[in-house]
């Protein structure tokens, strides 16, 4: 009977120990939140001005694991940020994408939002006004995994002083064999203001981009968000920078793009007028041949 016991208590402790270690497997799990912190300067005046930046730092959420995340600085008038009726809200989303917990936020982003927030839609729309309180939040998403954003706490800023700065349609830049392979940064953005997605006027901060290309055979292509260099911005069919071959069907191709430097490869295409169409809130990419 003793031995028995002795045996059963180390087969108990096995099943523990495998349990345990079943249980500390890194997985996937929603972050709840994590801390936007109030910066030293938050009570003083800030005076926005289009080549000063605000710095913020912040924890990283806990998605279960040690993510890549992507952040988006988010900005109100109001302490309250509201998702409104037909995909409005009361909030604005700046356009730089940060891929760690440290930022110096463009001031001119965040004069261009308050306008917005405004309804400043052109010079003559624009009024001066006092210095007021800005309330600012950081969302966070894993690129890869759909439905994982998140959001930090909201901190305020006593006085902010705008400008006017009248937003201007988003771009994202097509690179590839089309235009040459060129370095995507900032000494090269003449030459892709002519291989750019852009919005349409009448839908500024959409975050949906499309353009018409004349396209050789054979192309090869990705997709980048930002001319800050070949690795953080881009768009393509995977993760790992290996291209994938796709045909189109029937003239139109649909894809839902990853964070990554997988390029799309079209071996077979002939050449002609492609309209490309992006849209940044879902990651959905439609390609028509014209």
């Amino acid at each position: 009977m003793k031995k028995i016991s002795i045996i059963m208590a180390g087969l108990l402790a096995v099943g523990t120990l495998t349990g345990c270690k079943q249980n500390t497997e890194p997985r996937y799990q929603d972050a709840t939140k994590f801390d936007l912190n109030t910066p030293a300067l938050a009570n003083q005046l800030y005076q926005l001005t289009p080549e000063g930046v605000i710095d913020l730092t912040w924890s990283q959420p806990d998605w279960g694991f040690a993510a890549a995340p992507d952040y988006k600085v988010q900005i109100a008038l109001e302490k309250e940020f509201k998702d409104l009726a037909d995909g409005e809200t009361n909030y604005y989303t700046c356009a730089t994408t940060y891929h760690s917990c440290v930022a110096s936020v463009s001031m001119e982003e965040i004069a261009i939002g308050i306008c917005t927030l405004r309804g400043i839609k052109t010079e003559e729309d624009y009024t001066q006004e006092p210095p007021r309180q800005l309330y600012l939040r950081i969302l966070g998403q894993i690129p890869q995994v759909a439905d994982s954003y998140v959001t930090s706490n909201v901190i305020c800023l006593d006085q902010v002083e705008e400008y006017c700065a009248i937003q201007s349609p988003g771009k994202i830049y097509l690179v590839g064999s089309p235009e040459g392979w060129k370095g995507p940064d900032a000494t090269n953005q003449a030459h892709y203001n002519e291989w750019a997605l852009t919005e349409a006027e009448d839908a500024i901060g959409s975050q949906i981009y499309s353009k018409t290309f004349a396209i050789g055979a054979a192309p090869m292509f990705r997709f980048y968000t930002a001319l800050t260099g070949w690795d953080n911005d881009s768009w393509g069919c995977q993760v790992d920078d290996n291209p994938l071959d796709f045909e189109l069907t029937n003239g139109e191709f649909n894809f839902t793009l990853v964070h990554g430097k997988g390029a799309f490869n079209f071996p077979n295409y002939e050449g002609g007028d492609l309209y490309m169409n992006v849209d940044m809130n879902t990651h959905k990419f439609i390609m028509i041949a014209q």
